[in-house]
């Protein structure tokens, strides 16, 4: 496993889903994930979403639907 965690797309190519996709399970917390940065630059930086692989692996242990 990896020890840097993973972006939101990373993750959707892991589950083969959408980054929206993964963002819904985020937002349900069905999915554990990190809020990194503080989103407050001048461009509208927004905070991203990491996800650990370890984090995934549970997921998709305890979703059968979703392909690992």
């Amino acid at each position: 496993m990896s020890d840097k965690p993973l972006t939101v797309k990373e993750a959707a190519e892991f589950l083969s889903v959408t980054s929206r996709q993964v963002r819904e399970y985020l937002a349900r917390k069905q999915l554990k994930g990190h809020r990194i940065g503080n989103g407050t630059n001048k461009k509208g930086s927004r905070r991203h979403w990491r996800i650990w692989k370890d984090d995934l692996m549970e997921f998709t242990n305890r979703n059968s639907n979703i392909k690992e």
